[in-house]
């Protein structure tokens, strides 16, 4: 068995980072009133609603088990965690705008930006999972970077042009 230093530091510096930049955040909203109730309510529906999304990634992971793909422990939770953690962020960046934006998103909008991302993201999975070759991943970006602008953009109105 032969330790990859590489995955160690990512493990463990990515925790560390992500517990400083946790912090950090909160010390600096604490100041401007960031931390009331709306904000306690937008977080905890954020995971409520991503637990929606892990449930979906366990169902599309022991699917590809069941039609015989040898996948890893490692990976599998790898792969749970980054679902359950990014739509965790992303739920709540969306509901944080959508509560503090003088008009709300609208919700075609925003469905239509996630499904972009959510296809985009299993069929690059599922090819980079076919093929041995995780650098297909990379080209998940793209639509992803489109499906975020997408669902987190106002639609202009007509009266704007």
């Amino acid at each position: 068995m032969e330790v990859q230093i590489g995955g160690l530091v990512g493990l463990y510096g990515g925790a560390v980072i992500g517990i400083l930049a946790w912090w950090f955040g909160r010390r600096m909203a604490k100041p401007h009133g960031g931390l009331d109730e709306l904000h306690d309510h937008i977080w905890q529906k954020a995971r409520a609603i991503s637990w929606f999304f892990t449930l979906a990634s366990l169902y599309i992971l022991f699917t590809l088990i069941m039609f015989g793909m040898e996948l890893r422990a490692g990976m599998v939770l790898g792969v749970i965690m980054l679902v359950h953690m990014a739509s965790w962020g992303i739920t709540g960046v969306i509901l944080s705008i959508n509560m503090n934006m003088s008009e709300p998103l609208k919700p075609s909008r925003v469905k239509l930006g996630i499904a972009i991302v959510a296809v985009s993201l299993l069929i690059f999975f599922v090819l980079s999972i076919a093929t041995g070759i995780w650098w297909f991943l990379l080209a998940s970006v793209p639509p992803n970077t489109i499906g975020l602008i997408w669902a987190l953009t106002p639609e202009k109105s007509r009266d704007e042009f």
